[in-house]
């Protein structure tokens, strides 16, 4: 299944919860590649800090900044590769750039090759499209970032003290019950 922006502009429409449940697959695996590593200081330079809030104020704060910025989109982080500049978690808010404007550093969403999203720093540009690299992780994705997968630049981006999932649960009529969703 291949992620279009459309899809991905969706997620800020769903209710926050199944805006979790899906957009929760901004951060997957890397595949293996040796391509060089980027350097913390490019990622740093490049990449928004995030903003540490409470759980629900991430989400709200990035709804209000997609509604005051035309043409970004937000998705929620899930998983470790991009630590310790994201943590799982964190909602992230993106915005389509020109390819031709992308740069070592820069964190980017694109459709892996498992379909999903994943937000992953650039490492270096190569003939067959950008190389992208988890900072956590030990190798180079395998899919290259290219126009044709390229969903956006990030922007901005909100740490959650805590897991906004939990919070939404907490709230929820029905705190003390979980469904299994299979």
């Amino acid at each position: 299944m291949k992620t279009t922006p459309f899809a991905i502009a969706a997620l800020r429409r769903w209710s926050p919860l199944a805006a979790l449940a899906i957009a929760s697959l901004a951060w997957s695996g890397c595949a293996t590649d040796t391509a060089s590593r980027f350097s913390p200081e490019a990622v740093a330079a490049m990449t928004p800090t995030a903003e540490v809030v409470q759980p629900l104020d991430a989400l709200h704060l990035a709804e209000q900044y997609v509604a005051d910025h035309p043409g970004t989109e937000y998705m929620i982080g899930s998983g470790e590769s991009m630590m310790p500049v994201y943590k799982d978690h964190t909602v992230i808010i993106t915005q389509r750039i020109s390819v031709s404007e992308l740069k070592p550093g820069m964190t980017v969403v694109f459709v892996g090759d498992r379909g999903f999203p994943v937000a992953h720093a650039l490492v270096a540009k190569s003939a067959d499209g950008w190389i992208a690299m988890g900072v956590g992780n030990a190798e180079c994705d395998q899919t290259r970032v290219r126009e044709d997968n390229y969903l956006g630049a990030v922007v901005k981006a909100y740490e959650p003290t805590s897991s906004p999932m939990l919070a939404l649960l907490g709230r929820s009529p029905a705190s003390g019950a979980l469904a299994a969703m299979r």
